[in-house]
């Protein structure tokens, strides 16, 4: 397979590598078409107001246990995915591509004026995203300032699931959340 031309970033990023990811990491990362998909989640936040102005400012999801989750997953064609997640009543939206230029290697998170830069890496338990570089517009952010995101992607019970925590510098942890997403059914129209 051509990886360059794939329409999926994460196979373009990992290469080869990308056959050895668990199935439903696979599967979830090799999209062709507009997917939709729903699970649960449990949410641990920071308390403080410093970690509850960052979740509310960059709309990351509310505390809380069996968080009813759904995620559209809309390749763009041209190389790219656009993610629109809801957790609860709280929605947040982000642009994934590979990295090119000063970011190349990296899966690329496009969230409002920042560019997340992330690391993948195949782990026994599935594939770690860590997040090494970050931009604000096209202008790279000094490494001191940026936060730590690390997740962690898996299957059980033929599910998707996710283990994400993210702290920042001089704050601390703002979030941590983990959960399962399973592709909804298509509606029988």
């Amino acid at each position: 397979m051509n990886f360059l031309n794939s329409s999926s970033p994460f196979r373009r990023v990992l290469g080869d590598a990308f056959e050895r990811l668990p199935a439903a990491v696979g599967a979830m990362h090799d999209l062709a078409e507009e997917t939709d998909a729903d699970g649960l989640a449990e949410i641990d936040a920071a308390p403080g107001i410093g970690p509850w102005l960052i979740r509310l400012i960059a709309g990351l999801p509310k505390p809380g246990r069996n968080v009813p989750i759904s995620v559209n997953f809309k390749p763009d064609g041209r190389g790219g995915e656009h993610w629109r997640r809801r957790f609860a009543n709280r929605r947040y939206m982000s642009t994934i591509v590979a990295g090119e230029g000063g970011l190349a290697g990296f899966l690329v998170e496009r969230f409002g004026l920042f560019r997340l830069g992330f690391e993948l890496r195949l782990v026994d338990e599935g594939l770690r995203w860590s997040l090494k570089r970050w931009r604000w517009l096209r202008v790279p952010l000094p490494s001191w300032t940026a936060p730590s995101i690390e997740c962690l992607e898996s299957d059980a019970d033929d599910c998707f699931v996710f283990d994400i925590k993210v702290s920042f510098p001089f704050v601390g942890r703002v979030v941590d959340y983990r959960g399962w997403l399973k592709v909804r059914a298509p509606s029988a129209d």
